[in-house]
């Protein structure tokens, strides 16, 4: 039976059987020699249920806030869940072949004791295979995961800048120079899939860093408001202030005073509000420590946060 994102948010209870039964088959299919390892499925399977679970998607209802995985067409979603079932199986596959080496080399070390013989290796207490970059393969598969959730939410930001055909452009060239053609490709690909009419890639572009910047700006904000990340929602909250510092008041004093309690609204709480000011001043965007009433804003502060992003 198929299954949206929408059906998973709102009827967990009817279309969890089908979820799990497509990353069963998905799981299987790229373990490989581990396909017939019930354990080793289940594994796979629960890893990218919890992962649901914790983004607010899977029984999330209205008590979560939507994310850009609530937004993809039914092809994009299930193309998101069919990487996650590949990175986390491509991992426990790695597990696996570094505990039978690991496995291997002991067995030569125990048989070597055994025999009295000297073993040159016994000083050496760093791993031959080298410091992984993740303490435990979950991590990697995470932090997989969370590469491909920002690829799918950079990619519905860039595209919401078909309206500005030129700001377009000059993001999809910039793209290009960076070396990242295949994003860019991809952009303009489900573009056209939407009949959306771009500027072609040779149309010369007059002040092109002007719209390069508008872009940006318009990048970092759609960015910024997707997230579900609590400091950089608070970064937001308090970069809509920014008009009261050009204000008569506030011109003269240079900054503005937001009270902590304004922040707290659509869907926060006072604790939640305070502890994303926390983080931005534990990062040195702001100037504020708990019991503070009021976030003393300047423009230089407000530039700082308008660009302040988190993935995670």
């Amino acid at each position: 039976m198929p299954f949206t994102a929408r059906d998973l948010r709102y009827e967990p209870e009817k279309s969890l059987p089908a979820l799990q039964a497509f990353l069963r088959q998905r799981a299987q299919r790229y373990l490989g020699p581990l396909q017939y390892d019930a354990e080793e499925v289940d594994l796979v399977v629960n890893h990218v249920v919890d992962r649901l679970v914790a983004l607010g998607l899977l029984g999330g209802g209205n008590r979560q806030p939507e994310t850009v995985l609530d937004r993809l067409s039914e092809a994009q979603f299930y193309a998101f869940l069919n990487n996650c079932v590949y990175h986390k199986a491509i991992d426990r596959l790695r597990l696996r072949q570094h505990q039978r080496q690991v496995t291997l080399f002991s067995a030569l070390e125990e048989s070597e004791e055994r025999q009295g013989e000297a073993n040159p290796l016994s000083e050496i207490t760093t791993s031959l295979w080298g410091s992984p970059p993740f303490a435990h393969p979950e991590e990697a598969a995470l932090a997989a995961v969370t590469r491909q959730e920002l690829r799918i939410l950079l990619k519905h930001c860039i595209k919401a800048l078909a309206s500005a055909p030129r700001q377009l452009r000059a993001v999809l060239q910039e793209l290009e120079t960076l070396g990242a053609v295949d994003l860019a490709r991809e952009v303009v690909e489900e573009l056209q899939a939407m009949a959306i009419t771009l500027l072609p890639a040779e149309t010369p572009l007059a002040h092109l860093s002007q719209h390069r910047d508008h872009a940006y700006k318009k990048l970092r904000s759609c960015l910024q408001s997707q997230s579900s990340n609590l400091a950089v929602i608070v970064a937001l909250r308090l970069t809509e202030y920014e008009a009261l510092l050009s204000s008569r008041s506030n011109e003269a004093a240079g900054e503005v005073a937001v009270p902590v309690q304004d922040l707290a609204r659509k869907g926060l709480t006072l604790a939640e509000i305070k502890q994303g000011l926390r983080q931005l001043a534990f990062e040195g965007l702001l100037d504020w420590h708990d019991g503070d009433e009021v976030v003393h804003l300047d423009a230089a502060r407000l530039r700082r946060l308008a660009r302040y992003y988190r993935a995670e």
